[in-house]
């Protein structure tokens, strides 16, 4: 029994050591999904080129040069636009947001006071395509290419990547660093909004100086998503068929810039870019 039991492991132990190699071996996937999440890198310490640009209605925003790019480091919050024109503000009235296909913005939880300063307007896609101009003049709402622009840049330029896990990866340089509990301490860790929820991997750097911030949205049916803290919703230009755009996001845990399309009828912020 003693040589038959040998037998049968010596011939099962070239498979076993082929099956321990296959495990062992590294996986095939995205390379902008391999970094690892429990990394802490350090903040980039860049020097940040930064301008001012004011809109129509007289708000002055601070600005950042990245690259070729100029952004605003701050949501828009202008209700005019470039001619003077009024936005439609159709305030708690679901309907008419609803209804609104040429141009609507709305303050978060319709709170004009509490959350204009702090985290701009939301605003439908309609009013992104209106003819007539929604950021200042010389400046406009960046396409799907302007943010593909940014990121590329980063990646060449620092040598980041877009993971979803990892700490250092672009969505995590470009947050805010105001977020609870942050491990960026005095002047990032904070409670008072604008800020980002708690968490125990992914954190805003703020490397750049663009600063994106974590603001509710409106949705088409006109209701508020009680989601500030969470995720940072920006439209980009850039039409998906006949009723969705595309627009570019950030959240409280993943580390990178995401894009997807939603219906023209949602209220996201905006940055503006030249």
């Amino acid at each position: 029994m003693d040589k038959i039991n040998t037998y049968l492991s010596l011939r099962a132990y070239p498979f076993l050591l082929a099956l321990g190699i296959l495990f062992s071996l590294p996986s095939c996937g995205d390379d902008d999904n391999k970094d690892e999440p429990g990394l802490h890198p350090e903040p980039l310490n860049i020097d940040i080129a930064r301008g001012s640009v004011e809109d129509i209605d007289g708000n002055v925003y601070e600005t950042v040069t990245i690259g070729n790019q100029e952004w605003m480091a701050e949501n828009l919050r202008a209700t005019r636009y470039n001619n003077g024109m009024d936005i439609a503000y159709p305030g708690n009235d679901a309907a008419a947001w609803t209804n609104n296909t040429t141009g609507a913005y709305g303050w978060y939880i319709n709170t004009e006071a509490a959350n204009r300063d702090i985290f701009g307007a939301v605003y439908n896609w309609h009013a992104v395509n209106n003819a007539v101009g929604l950021c200042p003049a010389g400046w406009r709402v960046p396409t799907r290419n302007d943010w593909e622009q940014l990121e590329d840049y980063l990646k060449v330029e620092y040598s980041l990547s877009n993971s979803h896990e990892g700490t250092g990866s672009i969505g995590n340089r470009l947050k805010s660093c105001r977020q609870v509990r942050s491990p960026m301490g005095s002047g990032c860790a904070t409670l008072l909004y604008p800020r980002w929820a708690e968490h125990d991997t992914h954190y805003g750097f703020d490397d750049f100086g663009f600063a994106a911030i974590p603001i509710g949205s409106r949705n088409s049916d006109g209701a508020f998503t009680d989601n500030a803290g969470y995720y940072g919703q920006y439209w980009t230009a850039t039409a998906d068929g006949e009723e969705n755009a595309l627009y570019t996001y950030f959240t409280y845990d993943i580390g990178a810039v995401l894009r997807t399309s939603a219906n023209k009828l949602n209220g996201y912020a905006v940055r503006c870019v030249r």
